[in-house]
């Protein structure tokens, strides 16, 4: 389909010929819902901050219409894709002439570290992730958080916005803490399924992840005790924070001792408690 002599992506091509090229291949169980509106897809470029020259890792191509835009911004692209109908098209449409590299398998498998550590980094993650390994994946992509600067991932809305929530708002729960132990992170675009083809049958939200070199937790046993302790409070989110922390198998007195440390009461509840107080429990708690 692209010229293989080209040495860069070809502006001529768009988001609509890769479609159409690829036909009704489009596979449910691979999650595959692509984007096709170059206003779009620019957009998710822009907020990614793409730059010529730079190293990108992407999850899930499908038939590549963010990939294309990617390249033809200027961006070198990894891309890992599962499908083998899509990896077939994606060799013929897209040269690695243009700085284009496919990696085919299951990226929950695949060496990340060692696609990321083939050229010098920082990279950057951008994708239209497929929605049932979204959030999986996304805690793969922060283990390389050394290499990955930014992240600019789609995922369902309602787990977008799970994972930007703040202590008191609604949406605020575990997941919202383990990324904020990662990335700074904001929701920078949302889209309908309309925006999509074919059209899930959820709204979906871009996530812009500024990663942190290192964790805001650095030693490893008070990050896995913090973890433990998130995880137990929101086992049960609507009862007071001594009933969720139940799991932890500790003395109540201490538990509340602990709460009482940060300066909160025993009757708050874990979705009120933000980043910096469950820190203070959980080092209260190991003291």
């Amino acid at each position: 389909m692209a010229d293989q002599s080209q040495k860069h992506p070809s502006h001529a091509l768009t988001p609509g010929d890769l479609l159409r090229a690829f036909g009704q291949r489009t596979k449910k169980q691979f999650g595959q819902h692509f984007l096709v509106d170059p206003s779009i897809l620019d957009e998710i470029v822009r907020c990614a901050g793409l730059k010529p020259g730079e190293s990108v890792l992407e999850i899930g191509p499908g038939c590549g219409t963010l990939t294309l835009m990617m390249l033809q911004a200027g961006a070198r692209v990894d891309s890992i894709e599962i499908d083998r109908d899509a990896v077939a098209f994606l060799q013929e449409a897209l040269p690695q002439a243009w700085g284009f590299t496919l990696h085919p398998g299951d990226a929950l498998k695949t060496d990340l570290a060692a696609i990321v550590s083939s050229r010098p980094g920082p990279w950057k993650a951008v994708a239209n992730l497929p929605y049932n390994v979204g959030t999986e994946v996304t805690f793969r992509l922060f283990e390389l958080r050394e290499t990955i600067g930014s992240m600019t991932l789609m995922y369902q809305r309602e787990v977008a916005q799970r994972m930007v929530a703040k202590a008191g708002e609604e949406d605020y729960g575990a997941l919202s803490l383990m990324v904020e132990l990662y990335a700074d992170a904001e929701i920078v675009m949302s889209l309908p399924p309309g925006a999509f083809v074919p059209p899930p049958k959820v709204h979906s939200s871009v996530v812009n992840f500024e990663m942190l070199p290192k964790t805001r937790i650095e030693d490893h046993e008070r990050r896995a005790f913090f973890e433990r302790v998130v995880k137990s409070a929101f086992q049960a989110r609507r009862k007071t924070l001594p009933n969720g922390l139940k799991a932890l198998k500790l003395p109540k007195d201490q538990v509340v001792a602990a709460i009482e440390s940060a300066g909160l009461s025993p009757k708050v509840r874990p979705e009120r408690v933000g980043f910096d107080d469950f820190l203070k429990i959980a080092d209260a708690l190991r003291a």
